[in-house]
């Protein structure tokens, strides 16, 4: 019934969540593509008036400056207020004193009372802990943190704004707002256009279980009973799904390893460490690291990377700055994930049928510098 039901709706094309192969938006994606948004003085105004609605601001004067150096997701600046954006959409961790940095910044050309933060989760409110915003930076802030999210708030104001828009003025823009509210709605269930079918699925299945006539405490019995069956099923199908998964790793990891075994001929040898991971040793400046390829439990994709065996990235900081620099200006294509732990010197996901490439570009890279020494 569900498969018929879908085939009546409007044809359902999510082009961001297509091009992104079912992985999230990353969070300097989403304030990049807010921050062209507002760039729009139409749409700038609507979000001050939204998100700051008691704020009496010249609108001629605001500016939002990009990209900004000081890390700062979005800052929006008019002649009374400084607003401070900080992007948590896909739960990113704080960073130690994130907030009082920022602040910081504000304070340098903007009087405290001025200074306002909108803080932006993903799928409810949540405050910034200590670790992120001092006491302090809070008192000063004196309420003027605002904590929103993206599906409660952002994915329905760019709805709103979406429908303001008059596709023969503005045919790139309108196109761009249903492009990524398409994407926000399907990422948090907001989709309108399945409510009815949901509501034929519903009638069905009571139907189904013989409850439309039952009392109340009945049917949350038998409904109860049914989401404690599925449950079990689904308990043991994710328990043989991530079995089949680290299997499938296992064996897509030996074939890359065969691959590259093959194109390097030993030069240098590579070895596994276990069955989901391959690569070489090397030094750099007699520091010991190791360019290897492996999967973790984050993502679906492998990972490609230098990891340093002795030290990290806080107790050698000049050595690996410059091996990094050399892979990252390299014109080789690498890009660093914003999110490795100190151990890396430089690590990315990368698609499965583009990691071979990836590897003996990075390992040829290492092999033809004069700084580095492989380790046989």
């Amino acid at each position: 019934m569900y498969q018929e039901e879908r085939i009546t709706l409007p044809f359902d094309f999510d082009l961001l969540n297509e091009a992104l192969r079912s992985e999230n938006l990353k969070e300097t994606a989403h304030s990049r593509i807010l921050y062209r948004i507002l760039q729009y003085r139409y749409l700038r105004n609507d979000f001050i008036q939204h998100f700051l609605p008691n704020m009496a601001c010249s609108l001629e004067s605001i500016q939002i400056p990009y990209p900004d150096k000081h890390r700062i997701d979005i800052t929006i600046k008019g002649n009374n207020f400084f607003l401070i954006v900080e992007n948590k959409v896909n739960h990113a961790p704080e960073q130690e004193k994130q907030i009082d940095r920022y602040v910081q910044i504000a304070q340098q050309t903007y009087p405290d009372e001025q200074i306002y933060v909108l803080y932006l989760s993903g799928e409810t409110n949540i405050f910034p802990s200590e670790y992120s915003m001092s006491p302090e930076t809070r008192r000063l802030l004196n309420g003027r943190i605002i904590c929103k999210n993206f599906k409660e708030d952002i994915a329905p104001w760019i709805a709103s704004v979406y429908e303001d828009i008059e596709f023969d003025k503005q045919p790139l823009l309108k196109s761009a707002l249903l492009t990524y509210k398409t994407y926000l709605e399907n990422k948090y269930n907001l989709n309108n256009q399945y409510k009815e079918m949901n509501n034929k699925l519903d009638k069905t299945l009571i139907e189904t279980l013989n409850i439309e006539t039952a009392p109340l405490s009945e049917k949350i019995n038998i409904i109860q009973d049914q989401i404690d069956s599925i449950d079990k099923i689904r308990e043991r199908l994710s328990f043989l799904l991530q079995n089949y998964i680290e299997q499938s790793d296992m064996q897509d990891i030996k074939a890359w390893y065969d691959k590259c075994v093959e194109i390097l001929s030993g030069n240098p040898i590579l070895t596994m460490e276990n069955s989901m991971e391959f690569g070489f040793n090397f030094k750099y400046h007699n520091i010991e690291f190791r360019c290897c390829v492996s999967f973790d439990d984050k993502e679906d994709n492998p990972y490609w990377g230098i990891e340093g065996l002795t030290e990290n990235i806080y107790s050698r900081p000049k050595i690996f700055k410059a091996l990094q620099k050399l892979v990252l200006q390299s014109n080789k294509g690498f890009h660093n994930f914003e999110y490795n732990s100190k151990e890396w010197v430089v690590s990315d996901y990368e698609k499965k049928e583009n990691i071979v490439e990836r590897f003996i570009t990075l390992t040829h890279l290492i092999c033809e510098s004069e700084c580095c020494t492989i380790v046989e």
